[in-house]
This record gives structure tokens, C-alpha cells and sequence, in this order.
């Protein structure tokens, strides 16, 4: 009992900022962690891909940083809104293919994940501006009963609010990919199968186009092995683009984020 009383105090004393920083960093960790070991696990090809490691490298950085968090140190503030600022700047471009889409497997992670470490960010540089003079003394950072726990409740409701519309939304989309014309499609689970894309090898006449469709819940591109030759962008589920080949010969392409999926197109 007196051990369980003991950590309930510990609990209790700590600043409500230190835990809104502790549980944004834990909870980003382990979200990219679900969402990168199903690939890495699938594909043993993805483990060397540079995108995945980097990810990889900050979810190790997420858990140090939240962990180093509860110490309450001005250094540990400094660490976490580094890290949450970071990987936003370098990483919030992938997201927001997935952030438009909420059929795309990672529309729950970028809903989730941008609010969180913005959280993150703000409160560790507020809590690294006051920590001299003690985050007890400013009730926005010392209770979640002050603007500051008014402010976190808001950006979780809106997180809740917008993952239940956009189940919805993922429904209708999904269901209407299968009405829209295509030659080749990018086919469900597409970074774990043996053919990704579908059919993998298209022949099509000269001058002809050729239209993919992606039908996967994760993002994916149509890019040439030739440098510059065509390149889709990134499609994320339900969206099409198309190519006219305006030469003959063999045209092998893959996806960027995910490369060892590929196809090939023979135009003649």
C-alpha cells in the first residue's frame, strides 16, 4: 500500500505539462512503430529503404525523449521540442497525402500524430521558458484545470471527432475505387505482395496511355527506373494518374517509398 501510495504522489506532483510532453513523445513512438513494423515484417527488402530507417530512428528517439521528459530538467524540455519539431519539418510533407485522405492507412497517424507533437512542441518550450523559475507557478502548465488542459481536451476531441468522420469517408471512398476505369491497378497490401502492381506487365501501343489507379490504403508513386522520364507523385487510395508513351521499348517503374515494388510497361 505504501508503494502504491508512493507513486500516486509522484504522479500527483509532477507537472500536468511534463506528462502532456511524456504522453505526446510515448504515444507518436509507438504509433510509427505500429505502422512501420507490419512492412519491415512483410518485406524484409523495406528494412534497408533510407525513408523507414530514419523513421525508425526517431520512434528510439520519441521513447528517450519522452522517458528523459519525466525528469523535469530544462535540457529534457530542449530534447523533446527539438525532436517533435524536427521530425515535423522533415517528415509532415509525407503526411499530407494521408491527412487528405482518410481512406489511406495512415490518415490516423497524421490526425493524430501532427496535434500531438504539436502539444509536444508547445509545452516544452513553454515549460523550458518557466522551468527556472518552477512549472508549478503557472497554472496553465502545473494542472490540466487551467487553459493549458482546456487547450490539450480541445486538440483531443478534435482528433476524436475527425478520425469518426473520417471512417465514414474511408467507407465511400474504398467502395468507389472499383468503378473507375484503369489499366494497371495498384493492388491492396501492395508493399507485401508478389505483384503490386497489376498486371505487372502491361503492353500497350505506341502514342497509347496508360492509367493506374491506386487501390491501396497506403500511398504509393509510378515512378520511372529513368531519371525524370515520368513520375506520378504520390497517390493515395482511390486517386489515378496516367502516362501517353510516345516511344517504343521496355519502361520499368517502382514506388519511391516503397521500392521493392515494381512493374513494367512495353510499348511497341
Amino acid at each position: 500500500m505504501e508503494g502504491s501510495g508512493g507513486v500516486q504522489s509522484w504522479v500527483r506532483h509532477k507537472p500536468f505539462a511534463v506528462w502532456v510532453v511524456f504522453g505526446g513523445l510515448v504515444y507518436f513512438g509507438l504509433a510509427t512503430l505500429a505502422l512501420a513494423l507490419p512492412v519491415l515484417i512483410a518485406s524484409p527488402a523495406a528494412r534497408g529503404d533510407p525513408l523507414i530507417l530514419s523513421v525508425l530512428v526517431f520512434t528510439a528517439l520519441f521513447f528517450v525523449s519522452g522517458a528523459a521528459a519525466l525528469k523535469g530538467r530544462r535540457w529534457t524540455f530542449a530534447l523533446a521540442a527539438v525532436v517533435s519539431i524536427l521530425f515535423l519539418v522533415l517528415f509532415g510533407p509525407f503526411f499530407v497525402p494521408s491527412l487528405s485522405n482518410p481512406a489511406d492507412s495512415g490518415f490516423w497517424l497524421a490526425l493524430s500524430g501532427i496535434p500531438a507533437l504539436i502539444l509536444v512542441a508547445l509545452f516544452s518550450i513553454l515549460s523550458l521558458k518557466n522551468a527556472k523559475a518552477g512549472l508549478l507557478h503557472k497554472r496553465y502548465l502545473a494542472t490540466p484545470q487551467s487553459t493549458g488542459g482546456l487547450f490539450t481536451i480541445a486538440m483531443v476531441g478534435f482528433v476524436v471527432g475527425g478520425i469518426v468522420a473520417g471512417s465514414i469517408g474511408a467507407s465511400v471512398i474504398l467502395r468507389n475505387i472499383s468503378d473507375v476505369r484503369a489499366d494497371i491497378r495498384i493492388v491492396p497490401n501492395a508493399p507485401a505482395v508478389a505483384i503490386p502492381y497489376d498486371p505487372q506487365t502491361f503492353h500497350v501501343s505506341l502514342g497509347g496511355t496508360v492509367t493506374w489507379i491506386n487501390a491501396d490504403t497506403t500511398a504509393h508513386t509510378v515512378t520511372s527506373n529513368v531519371t525524370g522520364l515520368f513520375d506520378s507523385g504520390s497517390l493515395t487510395t482511390g486517386d489515378s494518374w496516367s502516362h501517353t508513351f510516345t516511344e517504343t521499348g521496355t519502361f520499368y517503374y517502382y514506388c519511391v517509398p516503397h521500392r521493392q515494388m515494381w512493374g513494367v510497361v512495353i510499348v511497341g
